[in-house]
């Protein structure tokens, strides 16, 4: 309701008409499956567990082993080293093997053929793809998305979700003049694939007014824009923006994901809106108060290259308002991670081999 009326003061006339209870079924399973979801994860051995039988495994109880018997404990202790050391090997080995074949896969998504607009919309539509078209495919959409040289270094950043951190910097920022116009666009497409209906939780995920607006009302945008404060627990307007979030927790969870406990201290809260733009924050040193001492923090910009990113989008928005936002092109669901696919005739790949 709230990124509804947001859309509604931004002179979006579409929403008053909207159908917001489409398919109020399908919501409903949705929600059923969430509760499901999340009432497993209270017990999740458990549940684990009941799965495995579920699937025909036999599920064997082994008791703690005894530490009374000294004597036959320290007798067990060589070869319990012994075989956690092979352990930490074959692990080591592993990971070894993995961030080579991931460092080579970014390598070859980065040095890939260059897609026209043309031969990406071709080639997108096929069922079958050969790895190279799909590296390049993966390579127009991080231009689209970024508007910067591809590196396989920006493949890394892009992977651990670099993307959704800059859109939410953007437009809490630089970007804020087009929020409304993007979200707009966002809605009108989804109205257009609903045939004047939409589904609740895929709006609500799209859009990015109601968290800008949240972040907002705490006070983010003022903290970026002093990167050199000092910030502590007992710092007035700190305590008055924890008073409110803290007051607000349900809501925050559910426009932002963000939970917060009941008794979080300013800092905390700062730091968990902080990390969904990829800043931080760093202890600088100690502060006595009487009998007290308090911790005083200060920001930490990440130095990533963003800035020159937020330019390219900015001119582009300049240009055509919401133009910066690749989903509006590509149907709300761009191919986002590394779908990796191995050619077992031409593959430059590591292979693992174990021999047991």
């Amino acid at each position: 309701q709230m990124n509804i009326r947001l859309l509604q003061q931004s002179d979006f006339d579409a929403v008053d008409d909207l159908d917001t209870g489409f398919q109020a079924e399908s919501l409903m399973c949705w929600a059923k499956m969430a509760v499901r979801f999340n009432a497993a994860m209270v017990n999740y051995r458990e549940s684990v567990l009941a799965g495995l039988r579920a699937e025909g495994h036999l599920v064997m109880d082994v008791s703690p082993v005894s530490s009374t018997k000294a004597g036959k404990k320290k007798s067990k202790g060589l070869p319990q080293a012994e075989e956690l050391g092979a352990q930490n090997a074959l692990m080591a080995a592993i990971t070894a093997v993995r961030d080579q074949n991931y460092q080579a896969e970014c390598n070859a998504i980065a040095s890939s053929q260059d897609f026209s607009d043309r031969e990406y919309q071709t080639i997108s539509k096929r069922l079958v793809k050969t790895p190279s078209e799909r590296r390049s495919l993966r390579k127009y959409d991080l231009k689209q998305r970024y508007a910067i040289p591809i590196t396989p270094e920006l493949v890394v950043k892009d992977d651990q979700g670099w993307y959704q951190q800059l859109r939410l910097h953007y437009f809490l920022t630089l970007g804020r003049q087009h929020l409304a116009e993007r979200d707009a666009k966002v809605a009108r497409l989804l109205i257009e694939q609903g045939q004047g209906s939409i589904f609740l939780p895929d709006f609500n995920r799209a859009v990015l007014g109601a968290m800008i607006g949240t972040m907002k009302v705490l006070g983010i945008p003022i903290l970026l824009e002093n990167l050199e404060r000092e910030l502590k627990n007992t710092d007035q307007d700190l305590q008055e923006m924890a008073a409110i979030a803290l007051a607000n927790r349900c809501a925050i969870k559910t426009i932002t994901g963000i939970g917060l406990a009941k008794k979080a201290t300013p800092i905390v809260i700062i730091r968990r809106f902080l990390d969904k733009i990829g800043y931080g924050l760093q202890c600088i040193r100690y502060q006595s108060q009487g009998k007290k001492r308090f911790r005083v923090y200060q920001l930490v910009s990440p130095e990533d290259g963003r800035m020159e990113v937020f330019q390219r989008w900015l001119a582009s928005d300049g240009q055509s308002l919401g133009t910066s936002e690749i989903l509006l092109d590509n149907g709300l669901s761009p191919r986002s991670g590394n779908t990796q696919s191995v050619d077992s005739e031409n593959s430059n790949y590591v292979q693992l081999c174990l021999n047991v």
